[in-house]
C-alpha cells in the first residue's frame, strides 16, 4: 500500500485563506468575532499559522483594511475608461456604494473605527489615499474638459467624497427617509455635480491651505 503523502498549502495560499476567513467572520459576527482562534478555525489551520503570517490579530485585521482600499482604489481607478467625466464620477459615486453595500463591516472598519484600539500604519494609509488619489483625477478630468468649475481638486474631491460617505455610512446603519436608496444616492451625486457646475455661482474658499493630508483618524 502506497502511503500518501501530506502537501502544505503554499504560503500565498494560507494569507488567501486567512484573509478570507477573517473577513467572512467581521460580515457574519461582528468584530467581536475576530480571535486568532476563531480565524484558524475557519481557515482550517492552527493558530500558529496566523502568527506566522500576520504576526497577531492587529496585522490581520490591518490587511483587511489594506485589502478595503485595495478594493476601492481599483473600482475608482477603472472610471478613467468611462468616456464621459461626469458620468464618470457618477460611476465611482455608484461604485463605491456597491462596495460599501458588499462589504459592510469591512467599510466601518475602514472608515468608522469598528474596531477599538486600532490604528493603521503609515504604509496602509498611503494605500489608502491611494483610492482617494484616484478620485482626484477623475476631478482633474472633469476640470480640464469643464464639466465642473476650476478650482483646487483635491479640495473638491473632499467635497464629493464627504458627500458620497455621509450618504453611505447612514444607509449601512439603517438610517434613511427615502424608500428608494438607490435612486436617493443617484439624485445626491447629480445634486453635489451640479452644484460643481461652472455654471453655478463661485462658493467660497475653504480656508488653510488644500492638499494631500495623511487620513489618520483621531
Amino acid at each position: 500500500m502506497t502511503k500518501k503523502l501530506r502537501t502544505r498549502t503554499p504560503s500565498a495560499g494560507m494569507e488567501a485563506a486567512l484573509l478570507e476567513a477573517a473577513a467572512d467572520i467581521l460580515e457574519t459576527e461582528g468584530p467581536d468575532g475576530l480571535s486568532v482562534r476563531r480565524i484558524a478555525a475557519a481557515a482550517g489551520v492552527a493558530p500558529m499559522g496566523v502568527y506566522n503570517h500576520f504576526e497577531s490579530k492587529s496585522g490581520i485585521v490591518e490587511a483587511l483594511f489594506i485589502q478595503g482600499f485595495e478594493r476601492l482604489s481599483d473600482a475608482l481607478g477603472a472610471v478613467a475608461d468611462v468616456q464621459d467625466p461626469t458620468e464618470a464620477l457618477r460611476e465611482g459615486g455608484r461604485r463605491y456604494r456597491a462596495l460599501a453595500l458588499a462589504h459592510p463591516m469591512v467599510y466601518q472598519l475602514m472608515f468608522l473605527k469598528v474596531i477599538p484600539g486600532f490604528e493603521p500604519s503609515d504604509h496602509a494609509l498611503e494605500i489608502a489615499g491611494g483610492a482617494f488619489a484616484n478620485l482626484v483625477a477623475a476631478v482633474q478630468r472633469a476640470m480640464a474638459a469643464g464639466v465642473i468649475a476650476e478650482g483646487e481638486p483635491t479640495e473638491t474631491a473632499h467635497m464629493i467624497w464627504s458627500t458620497i460617505h455621509g450618504w453611505v455610512s447612514l444607509e449601512l446603519m439603517g438610517i434613511g427617509f427615502v424608500e428608494d436608496q438607490a435612486a436617493g444616492f443617484d439624485v445626491v451625486c447629480q445634486t453635489i455635480l451640479a452644484g460643481l457646475s461652472p455654471d453655478t455661482p463661485p462658493r467660497a474658499a475653504t480656508k488653510g491651505k488644500a492638499g494631500a493630508t495623511s487620513g489618520r483618524r483621531s
